[in-house]
């Protein structure tokens, strides 16, 4: 037989074979080489990628931000796993509704010049010291912010861009005065109103449930009162922020880092810089010999600052002798900032330059050279970087080995543990609704709770999480959802029949009420017979606190009292009914201006705010989006 074998093996249909084979494995061979993984997405819009890392970074920028805007605060709501997963959600979709604005725009040719992106970068508050643009505080914002000065800009033209086609979209919104006026004299109406409180605790006695009640009730639910399903739960995690948490760096390391790195650390040059400008009019001609004769009289020995205050058309510096402040190369407009430091010595001045915005006369103040900043004012930022950069790589490591030896070691996450140097967690009894932070994320719950994966008792895949965190899990045991027995549940039935049927009767009583109220017949025996009264309160307010919030709502949905004497009930918060009837209405005869324009602003943003969320939802409708996260 092994003849026979050894003869077929040599013949041409499976010498044709074997090369097939040895071809196939070897372009699977050659595949992994040159294959590159594919980038993580968070969305795609219109075929456009929004990255892992692009949704990554704007999540933990709108983190930071409501942090230090809220503190504590902000932090007892990150401890609930479903907000934090409405947030991760909500800055999605901002980052979509940005995406689908910067594809409209460019649709409709709009463009932001480089000079209005130095403008708005200069006058933004962030910014300032003093109320002028210091270039020190922009880099260290930008630090903060994890985001280059090349990035920021693009940032910053995107916004721009996207402002101007909501301003050629939006900008035409308007209210009239008298819709302004119309809604403060709804605001500042007020009613009169009568009303009766129908105490559901007046029922709760008629209404006791029998045995036989509760045990049909449960008979007919049973499946609304099983126990939730839980697993007892191993696992390892990796986790950058505590690792950094433990890094030490050294002061040499520190030192080396500065040495190799001092072009990071060094002040550029700046030059103080003064200017007057002479704006654009019908004649360019004319605007440019302006300035050429302003050029003159400086020659001639006339004073800059005075000539400045004088004749320049730009304002704001004009006020202090045409000074702009500190600059340095690259931030002012390109014909600005090249005839600024093509100035040799403190004291000379340009000839006429032209820009933009019109004509100018530069003026050279003062030089700050460029220095190296001393390392003591650099150390805890370098410390920090270092820090977090080995804590980085040894992450890295971790994960790497955490994930190899729990494939090698697949049945126990103790002997992983052993081999790794990390430590077990250990969750008995872990249900859906009960999983820590860690844990509480979709893909680690899909996991835990997924039927084959509990049947196998083997360790999970590295499992990778926001944050640079990596855990692997196996589940130890498995309770099954049960049905609970009557007896552990009685009490919680009677308890919610009885709440319910006192519901229905106290909602019943006040029906009966409100028939007579509107009757004008039997009110007062029904009133006697639960020993109520009706109460009565004038000039109720919007903003009163007299009822309830929901109910004072209702009362002003309330329509104007007619001859039918219309009336209503509505639940309070601690299940009460309360029946009420509307005497008067109270109409102011005249409104304030004042109060009249403010109304008019909000009522304009409101009309803004309500079209720019019919635009993007009308984008949305004729776009492509995939969610991918």
């Amino acid at each position: 037989m092994l003849e026979k074998l050894r003869e077929g093996s040599q013949g041409p249909v499976a010498k044709i074979i074997l090369g097939l084979v040895i071809l196939s494995f070897a372009l699977a061979g050659v595949g992994s080489y040159i294959a590159t993984p594919s980038e993580q997405l968070a969305a795609e819009v219109n075929g456009e990628a929004i990255s892992r890392a692009e949704f990554d970074q704007a999540y933990q920028n709108e983190r930071s931000r409501l942090e230090g805007q809220y503190g504590a605060a902000f932090n007892q709501l990150a401890a609930d796993p479903a907000y934090m997963a409405q947030f991760r959600q909500n800055v999605l979709d901002r980052m979509v509704s940005e995406r689908l604005l910067n594809q409209a725009a460019e649709k409709y040719g709009l463009r932001v010049s480089d000079a209005q992106v130095k403008s708005q970068i200069l006058n933004m508050p962030e910014f300032q010291v003093d109320g002028r643009f210091d270039n020190d505080r922009y880099l260290a914002v930008l630090y903060r912010a994890n985001l280059q000065p090349s990035q920021f800009r693009d940032l910053i033209r995107n916004d721009l861009t996207r402002q101007q086609l909501q301003q050629a979209l939006l900008g035409s919104e308007f209210a009239l005065p008298s819709e302004a006026e119309m809604l403060v004299k709804l605001n500042q109406q007020t009613r009169d109103v009568r009303y009766v409180t129908v105490p559901v605790e007046n029922f709760a006695q008629q209404q006791a449930p029998s045995e036989e009640d509760l045990k049909a009730y449960y008979e007919e639910r049973k499946n609304t009162f099983q126990t939730e399903e839980s697993v007892d739960v191993e696992y390892i995690v990796v986790d950058t922020s505590k690792i950094a948490e433990g890094v030490v760096v050294d002061e040499q390391d520190i030192q080396q880092f500065y040495d190799a790195n001092s072009q990071s650390y060094t002040q550029a040059e700046k030059r103080k810089v003064a200017h007057i400008q002479i704006s654009f009019t019908d004649d360019e001609a004319a605007d440019k010999a302006k300035a050429e004769a302003l050029l003159v009289k400086i020659n001639q020995g006339e004073d800059f600052a005075a000539l400045a205050a004088e004749a320049s058309d730009e304002t704001f510096s004009a006020e202090n002798g045409g000074e702009l402040g500190w600059f340095e190369s690259g931030v002012l407009p390109t014909e600005f900032d090249s005839a600024l430091f093509a100035l040799a010595n403190e004291g000379d001045v340009s000839e006429v330059v032209k820009t933009e915005s019109g004509f100018h006369l530069i003026k050279l103040i003062e030089i700050e050279t460029a220095q190296v900043k001393p390392l003591d004012d650099v150390k805890v930022q370098i410390s920090q970087r270092l820090q977090q950069e080995q804590a980085q790589n040894t992450f890295y490591e971790q994960a790497q080995r955490l994930a190899e030896v729990s494939f090698e070691i697949p049945d126990s996450l103790v002997d992983v543990a052993s081999e790794t140097g990390l430590t077990v967690e250990t969750v008995k009894g872990l249900t859906r609704s009960s999983a820590n932070a860690l844990l509480n994320q979709p893909q680690v719950i899909n996991q835990l709770f997924n039927p084959d994966f509990i049947a196998e008792g083997l360790n999970s895949d590295a499992i990778q999480l926001e944050d640079d965190s990596s855990v692997v899990v196996r589940v130890m045991a498995h309770q099954a959802a049960e049905i609970k027995p009557f007896e552990e549940v009685e009490a919680q039935i009677a308890e919610g029949l009885t709440q319910s049927r006192s519901n229905k009767a106290a909602q019943d009583y006040a029906d009966s009420l409100i028939a007579a109220l509107q009757s004008g017949e039997g009110l007062d025996g029904l009133l006697y017979e639960q020993n109520l009264q009706v109460d009565s309160k004038v000039k109720v307010s919007r903003d009163s606190q007299d009822f309830e919030p929901q109910v004072i709502r209702h009362l002003f949905m309330m329509a104007k009292p007619s001859e039918q004497k219309a009336a209503s009930r509505i639940a309070t918060m601690n299940g009460d009914q309360l029946v009420l009837q509307v005497t008067a209405v109270n109409d102011q005869d005249t409104v304030a201006p004042v109060e009249t324009e403010r109304w008019l602003e909000q009522l304009s943003s409101i009309k803004v705010e309500a079209s720019y969320q019919v635009l993007i939802n009308v984008l949305k409708s004729k776009a492509e989006i995939q969610y991918l996260l």
